[in-house]
């Protein structure tokens, strides 16, 4: 296609995208901002890595969300991060004025004076007379991203503005807010913890429709992309706005130059170098943020994926033992860096691949792995600490000492450190052992604490385990909770449980600090009873407080009524960040401690079935309040969910019996056996009834894509429902392809040729039973129907339901109730000397009526299994409904 040799570049690099022509996807995350302010919320959080496009999107909100009686007015905080209170208030006022283009000699504008005396003048007298300009009409401001690295920045925005914002909102229905969020400030916990409630949508990676209009549509008419070419950009930019703009960039100054209006996969894979040069500054962020661990880690990933490609391997090499042929061992910090990496959304642990190609070889070019581990090896430091001996025999505070040698030189130099370390270490033994006795030497740790030089127990930081001695959510901030965790360590428990039932009124929300006071009340009174629940904190910190709250209300309420003969409950909190190899770690150093008489846990099914090994060799017993996998089988296992078997069951039945359907495909990850079950039951019984299953989709697939399987499932297929099971990581998959199911539904809509073709309806299991389906599918699930394990507007919940949102200020999911019935069994099974044996045998026996549950009774089978069905829910306009069959 030809065209005039001198033409503008139509895209855009290193600003907001102002120009709503130009501005492409996002539909969901207007939805999302329109439906909240049409519910009346008057804070809305929006979160995403720097670069993703957070900006744009502040800029276009008053131009796609379609709300008449709202204002919105953008303000950047950041331009006043070192201002006091009052300037930034008299610049808020003068913003609001000038957008909204009000008449500034009608309104008093307050004075700097002023407001440093009496801040609230702003909203007492300040905000009526705009109100009273814009006659109906709220404001909503639209405040931008405030993520920056330094610590000592944003003091004034985060101590004295946004507090003061919340008061004013809190009492001004006329004023709402809309605030972007990013991903590095170390004060985003305390921000966080003040819009707790606040509801909260990530701004991600572009889907592949998005991606492609934002390809075509800025020269559209000038520039002609083939689709290889189209895809060619995909691959390198993986959906990111700015990298997909960047590439877009460099091909339409090459097609300019050249007067080549014609992009083929060549000319894209032409333009890479001169792409990378154009986003050097976008790029960088990526690197300054990192840690020097992280950094090893990802130059290493892209070197593995270099090595891959070169080799035609599917799979890269893992990026730790890549970096062993570099003389770089695997530690902690590295492990954790790993993790890092793929929590902000940069690397993908299963396929081992950088998630954006073109940050890759820029890693590749810029950052080879070779430099990063030599500026590894420059820090390579061992520090030996000295046992402070005016701590013998007193009050010992030793830190753990940090040991391990990270890099291991060719000449291996660390084979004499250690052979001097170990004569320094057995000469103070030797010394300190004489003054100690040999007590310490013999008697075992807690659970949680390793000995160090042989008799100090010390806590173990790569081991989350704690009574009260540390917190597991570092990121919720409490004062009174430290200070309650002082005094526990130091054994003045009667102090710490004053200051952890303080921390209890500062956040009624948090468990773990009820939790942490009642078990100082235990230590308090002596002779605890003491049970395990562990959690993913982790990378499920939603869902571990979740399943804590069902633990801590029956804690809580057992130890209020004077426990067991005097005997209060004390809960010992582990995290196992929901992984097979920590669950297994975790459930060994649970057994270890022999007053642990039981644990409530894990969470998901492939971490149960690791750590149950352990518990069955010990012979503990063990209840799980949320895996359903049928896998789980033993002597010593329960579980007060209910298992696959029955879901899949439920499901099936009424996929036939009430739909009336014949065929369906199924979406699933068979990645992953123990979360497979109920694809299984769900399966088996929906034949048994005369159903078909027409075909089973691979969420996982590299080349998947929604659009295409739902249009083959409803076309060549001839299927009446899609069934989603996914798993965890892939809910966001799930939610792509209702959205294609309710584009197609639209499409048969308005076709004359198929007026009565009808679109797919949507079954699936409790994966998709969150808020983040109902926020990030919109209208595309409205009609979705999930078997679930408990549902607080059931008939038989609403007792419990109501209790549990006066304990914790708002409603409750079904893992707190099913965790709440779980610590109920373990202490209706507890006998005045109780013991592990005598324990699993009273569970064995159990019978607790509906009024010591959750709301439904519960007994076990011989074989563990809650003695219960699966509860169907549907989703209708913005919330689930307990089905009418269920009613």
């Amino acid at each position: 296609m030809r065209s005039s040799p001198v033409r503008r570049n139509p895209y855009i690099i290193g600003r907001p995208i102002n120009e709503p022509e130009l501005f492409v996807g996002r539909e969901s995350i207007f939805r999302f901002v329109e439906d909240n302010l049409r519910r009346g919320e008057k804070v809305i959080l929006l979160d995403g890595q720097r670069r993703i496009g957070k900006s744009s999107v502040l800029r276009n909100i008053p131009k796609f969300v379609a709300l008449d009686e709202f204002v919105f007015v953008p303000f950047d905080l950041q331009d006043y991060s070192q201002e006091q209170l009052s300037s930034i208030l008299v610049a808020l006022a003068k913003e609001i004025i000038e957008h909204l283009e009000l008449d500034a000699a009608k309104i008093r504008l307050p004075s700097i004076a002023e407001l440093e005396t009496e801040p609230y003048i702003f909203s007492s007298k300040f905000l009526p007379q705009v109100y009273e300009a814009l006659g109906e009409k709220n404001i909503v401001l639209l405040f931008d991203e405030f993520d920056v690295l330094d610590s000592d920045y944003l003091v004034a925005v985060f101590e004295d503005f946004l507090p003061y914002l919340q008061s004013v909102i809190e009492l001004d229905n006329k004023l709402f807010t809309v605030l972007f969020l990013g991903r590095e400030s170390p004060d985003m916990p305390n921000f966080l913890s003040l819009f707790k409630d606040a509801p909260y949508q990530e701004i991600g990676l572009l889907d592949e429709v998005s991606v492609k209009r934002l390809i075509t549509k800025p020269s559209k008419g000038i520039l002609e992309y083939e689709p290889d070419a189209i895809k060619a950009i995909l691959e390198l930019s993986g959906g990111h706005p700015y990298f997909t703009q960047v590439i877009c960039f460099a091909i339409f100054g090459t097609a300019r130059d050249l007067d080549n209006w014609t992009v083929t996969r060549a000319d894209v894979e032409s333009i890479v170098d001169k792409a990378i040069e154009s986003a050097e500054a976008g790029l960088a962020w990526f690197w300054d943020g990192l840690s020097l661990p992280e950094k090893v880690v990802f130059s290493a990933a892209a070197a593995a994926q270099k090595i891959a490609i070169e080799k035609a391997d599917k799979i890269p090499e893992d990026p730790l033992k890549l970096l062993k042929s570099y003389g770089v061992s695997r530690t902690d910090s590295l492990v954790q860096a790993a993790e890092q990496l793929v929590k902000r959304g940069f690397w993908d642990d299963k396929t081992r691949k950088v998630k954006i190609e073109l940050v890759r070889r820029w890693l590749v070019k810029r950052h080879p792995v070779e430099q990063e581990v030599d500026e590894l090896k420059k820090l390579e430091k061992v520090e030996i600490q000295t046992v402070n001996s005016r701590s013998i025999g007193g009050q010992l505070s030793a830190q753990k000492q940090e040991l391990a040698i990270t890099v291991i030189p060719s000449n291996a130099p660390g084979v004499k450190k250690r052979v001097l370390l170990g004569t320094v270490a057995v000469i103070g033994l030797i010394s300190v052992a004489v003054g100690l006795g040999v007590y310490r030497l013999v008697t075992p740790c807690p659970v949680g604490e390793n000995k160090e030089l042989a008799f100090f127990c010390i806590a173990d930081t790569r081991i989350n385990i704690s009574r009260g001695d540390r917190t597991l959510f570092p990121n919720t901030k409490n004062t009174n909770r430290e200070r309650g965790i002082a005094a526990f360590k130091k054994g003045n428990y009667s102090q710490s449980a004053q200051f952890f039932k303080n921390a209890v009124a500062d956040n009624r929300n948090d468990p773990e600090v009820l939790i942490y006071y009642n078990n100082a009340l235990a230590k308090q009174q002596g002779s605890p009873v003491t049970l395990a629940v562990v959690v993913p904190v982790d990378n499920r910190e939603p869902i571990a407080k979740e399943i804590l709250r069902g633990v801590a209300q029956a804690q809580n309420q057992f130890n209020q009524k004077g426990g067991l003969n005097g005997r209060l409950l004390e809960i010992v909190i582990a995290n196992d960040v929901d992984k097979p190899e920590q669950a297994k770690q975790i459930a060994t150093e649970l057994v270890k401690d022999k007053s642990v008489l039981g644990v409530i846990g894990h969470n998901s099914s492939d971490a149960s079935k690791q750590a149950l090994d352990e518990y069955k060799l010990a012979e503990v017993a063990m209840i799980s309040p949320t895996s359903t996998s049928t896998s789980l089988q033993g002597d010593n296992f329960f579980r007060t969910v209910a298992s696959d078997v029955a879901a899949g069951k439920q499901l099936a039945e009424y996929a036939r019996k009430f739909l009336d359907l014949n065929a369906v495909v199924i979406f699933y990850n068979p990645n992953i056996p123990y979360k497979d079950s109920l694809r299984e039951e769900f399966t088996k019984n929906f034949e048994k009834l005369g159903g078909r299953i027409v075909r089973r989709i691979d969420l996982t697939e590299p080349k998947f894509d929604s659009e295409i399987e739902v249009a083959k499932s409803l076309w060549r297929d001839k299927a009446q429902a899609i069934v989603l099971f996914p798993d965890t990581q892939n809910t966001d998959v799930a939610l792509k392809i209702a959205t294609a199911n309710a584009q197609q539904t639209a499409r048969l809509k308005t076709s004359p040729q198929n007026p009565q073709r009808q679109g797919l309806k949507l079954l699936g299991g409790d994966t998709l039973y969150s808020q983040t389906t109902l926020n990030g599918g919109s209208e595309d699930v409205e009609g979705l129907i999930l078997a679930v394990p408990w549902f607080s507007q059931a008939p038989q919940s609403k007792n419990f339901a109501i209790a549990a949102a006066q304990q914790w200020g708002g409603p409750v999911s079904w893992r707190t109730a099913t965790s709440f019935d779980a610590t109920q069994a373990f202490i209706k099974a507890l006998s005045p000397n109780p013991t592990r044996a005598t324990v699993l045998r009273g569970l064995k026996n159990i019978n607790l009526s509906d009024t010591q549950t959750s709301g439904y009774p519960l007994q076990f089978t011989s074989e563990g299994e809650r003695q219960s069905e699966a509860i169907l829910v549907k989703v209708v306009g913005d919330k689930f409904v307990l089905l009418e069959s269920q009613k």
